[in-house]
Formats: structure tokens, sequence, C-alpha cells
């Protein structure tokens, strides 16, 4: 049996309120249409946040009588929002029967945008995602080139799999913070850091082509939310997931919720000062930033210059032969033994170790997770991290630390982005605005703040259906074709 706590948040629908026909029938029509749709809310919920849930456990949970439990479970099995389950387990007498969320009722498209990649996914109300594509990108080439591939990668997944529309919502995962009235998704986001996108209305571009809301999150905190559903954060308590990719960036995950802080900036440690005597200029304008030192754009900066000076004779070699010399190749060249490539690594890694130091004496978390494109540049980086965060901290803090390479890869972006946007569209005040219709769609009526709205001053320019582009590294793609 589950043991259920009656939710406390729903004061519409509590269970006082259920138990006095008084109160009622005293405000009329609207007062029952109210207590409906509240009602319908609340045992979603419910339903939602178990597996399987007995209808007396419902009942419990909610407060409600076995009437009203078995009217709203009715009315949700008529909607395709719930179905029978397993049988649960018997106290004496027959066994009762699990009522669970249809995770096949809703799909979600998400997406994450990188500095050099762009991944995009289907998923169903669970996070599972039923298709995944990759590609290699470059934020650089502007907002609407971006969001106008990301469309037709949308477009492509959507006609490989009719069945998932009508879409319930949109998740994307944007590199570096955003803004978020309130530390919460659901407020209108002001994306910082990405040159050219600022005011770009990507809400309600892709809001008006696909029908659903659309929410946007840091990638960090959005692949710390899929580490703990899908990855190696699954069962922890306290976790801090570190991405290390073209920045530095951190999520701390606490009680199965991510902390964005007030504004929606929390974990920007790559613009954590580290050298105050560093002469090397940070995209955010100060000098000596852990990000513009041991980043990926620092190594691969490195990495460059010891090639153009010889002081790296493999990383030379590979110049000369007309590569790109990126955080990639200086991994691979220390993996082979490159001295140079070795020191670099281990020096990035050190840097980065005693700043994640003042986070683990700060947070006390029992799990280190490092992610991100750099973090694959092989063992001596990750060594180099264990070694410093083990010397910087304090030993209770570090007692029963574990630190640990990320497994998902690129893929927890799009899961993460999968759970919050399940997460937002089953809140308490976005569940009771579109239980009525059935289905989360942009035109019901929902609450403003509900809604990632970008700026409303600028108008929308209409996202195309291009279907050039690079063919690149399409994952898990569950059968379908080639994406466009």
């Amino acid at each position: 049996m589950v043991a259920i706590v009656p939710d406390q948040a729903d004061p519409q629908g509590s269970p006082e309120a259920v138990r006095s026909p008084r109160r009622v029938r005293g405000h009329g029509a609207s007062r029952r249409v109210r207590f409906e749709r509240d009602s319908l809310a609340r045992v979603l919920r419910l339903v939602r946040t178990h597996e399987g849930i007995t209808r007396q456990e419902i009942e419990s949970g909610s407060g409600f009588g076995r009437a009203v439990v078995a009217d709203r479970i009715a009315t949700l099995v008529e909607r395709g929002l719930v179905e029978d389950s397993q049988v649960g387990v018997s106290t004496g007498g027959r066994a009762p029967r699990c009522v669970r969320l249809r995770y096949d009722a809703g799909h979600l498209l998400v997406a994450s945008l990188g500095t050099t990649t762009l991944g995009v996914g289907l998923s169903d109300l669970s996070g599972r995602l039923l298709v995944e594509h990759h590609e290699q990108a470059d934020a650089a080439v502007g907002a609407e080139r971006t969001i106008d591939r990301l469309s037709a990668l949308f477009d492509w997944m959507l006609e490989e799999h009719p069945e998932a529309r009508p879409i319930w919502g949109i998740g994307i995962a944007v590199p570096g913070p955003v803004e978020l009235p309130g530390g919460r998704l659901s407020g209108p986001p002001t994306l910082h850091r990405m040159p050219g996108w600022h005011e770009f209305p990507i809400a309600r571009i892709l809001g008006e082509q696909f029908g659903a809301s659309v929410w946007l999150d840091n990638e960090v905190h959005l692949m710390t939310i899929g580490e703990r559903y899908a990855g190696r954060a699954s069962g922890a308590d306290v976790v801090l997931f570190v991405k290390i990719g073209t920045g530095i960036s951190a999520g701390l995950l606490a009680d199965g919720r991510v902390h964005r802080g007030a504004y929606g900036f929390a974990g920007d440690i790559g613009h954590v000062v580290v050298d105050g005597d560093a002469a090397v200029l940070c995209r955010c304008g100060n000098t000596g930033c852990l990000e513009a030192l041991a980043g990926g754009a620092a190594i691969a900066r490195e990495g460059r210059r010891a090639a153009s000076s010889g002081e790296s004779r493999h990383l030379a070699e590979l110049a000369d032969a007309g590569q790109v010399i990126t955080a990639t190749q200086v991994g691979a060249a220390a993996n082979r033994g490159d001295p140079f490539s070795i020191e670099l690594l281990a020096n990035s890694g050190r840097l980065i170790g005693e700043t994640l130091a003042t986070l683990v004496n700060a947070y006390n978390p029992s799990l280190v997770i490092v992610g991100g494109g750099v973090a694959q540049a092989g063992e001596i980086l990750i060594g180099a991290i264990r070694e410093a965060v083990y010397r910087r901290s304090r030993s209770l803090a570090t007692r029963n630390l574990q630190i640990v390479r990320a497994e998902m890869g690129r893929t927890a972006g799009l899961v993460g982005a999968a759970r919050a946007v399940t997460d937002e569209l089953f809140a308490p005040d976005y569940v009771r605005s579109w239980i009525e219709h059935g289905v989360p769609t942009r035109t019901n009526e929902i609450p403003r703040a509900s809604v990632a709205r970008p700026d409303p001053g600028r108008a929308a320019p209409r996202a195309g259906r291009r279907r050039s582009g690079p063919r690149v590294g399409t994952v898990a793609t569950s059968g379908t074709r080639s994406a466009p």
C-alpha cells in the first residue's frame, strides 16, 4: 500500500470544503463547477505522482468520498488521461485495482540548444524519449536560423510520429542563464550571454507553429533533472552536476528539486574568479574567471597556441594537417601521452576541482557528476578534479562523496526538459486551467504567468520549414527516416 499525505496546497479542494455541503450549495452552480474542476485536477495529480494507486488511497490522499473519487476517475478515464493498471495488495477480500496515468495521452517536443550542437526529441508524459536526434550546429549563426532548423526537425519528428499530435508542451534547454522571475519556469524568460538571442521570441514562434506552450531553462538545470530521473543521480538526495563544455556551469539537486535561485541564475560558476592576476579576458568582461582559464574554449585556445609554437608536437602535426584544434583533440592527444596536453588538462581539472571544493563544503552533496563534452576528454581531467576536491574539502564533507563522469551525454538535457515540462503541466494552477478541456493546448484559457513568453514588444517572424542542413549523428530514432 502507498502512504499518501493529503495535499495541503489546494485550498479550493480541501477536505473541509468537500465535507461541507452547505458551503457548496451556498455558492451555487459556479461553486459546484469549480469544485468539479478542482477535484478532477487533484485526483489527476495524485494519480500522476504514483506508478499505481488504488481508489482507496486516492480517497485517503484527497479527502474526497468514495462516490466523488469514483466519478472523477470515470471522467478521467473517459477523457483518456488515466487507465486501470495492476492489481494492488489485498488487505482482506478482493485485491483492489490500481489506477495510473496514461503516459501516451500526450506528447512533448524537447530540444537542447548548445553552443556547438543541436539536439531534439519527442517524449511521452513519463519523460521517456521515443526518438532523439543530435547534430553539429553553431549558435553564432543567429537565433532565426537556429530556430528555423529546430522547427524543421520538430516537423520531421511529427511526420514520422503523427500519433503524437496534439503536442502538450515544448521544453527548450539553452546554454547559459535564463532569467526566470521568482526562479520558476512559469514566467517570461530572458536569455543571457547569447548574442542576438536576448529579445528573440522563441516561445512565441514555436508556440504558434505547434499549438503548445513553451518553457525555456538553462541547459545545466535540465541536465541535472535528466540525471536525477534516468542517470547516475537516481536515488541520491543531494547532487552536484557540473557541465564542462565551452563554458562551465553547475546544477544543485536537493530533495528531488533543482535549486534555480531567486531569478534562475544559480550555478553560474564559470565566472567565479580563480586567478586575480590572469590577463585572459572572459566573455563576461572580467578577467581570471574559471571558464576563461579552464573551460573548453580555454583548452582549445591553449592547444592552438601550443600547436603554433611547437610546444606540442602532436597538436602541431594535427594543425599542419589542416585540422582545427579543439578541446576534444587536446583530450585525445593527452590520452596518447602528449606531455603538454596532459599538463593542460591536469591544470584545468585542478582549477575546476578547487572551485567545486567550495561548493562541496557549502552544500555537502553525496554525489558529484561531471558532464559536458570536455568531461569526455579522459580520466586525466576527472582525476585532477577528484584530487583537488578531496584536498580542498573538509574530511566530513568528502567522507562518502563520489565523483563520477556522466553517462547520459547529450540525452540528459532532453530528458530533463521533458520532465520539467510535465511538472509544469501538472502543477496545481496549470492543471486546473486545462482539465476541463482534457488536453493542454496553447488556445486553452491558462494563467498568463504559466507560459514562458518572450518580449511582447517584438514582432514574431514566421518560422519557415527549411529542409536543408547537415545530416549528422541521428541517435535512437526508433526506425524513423534520416533527419532532413
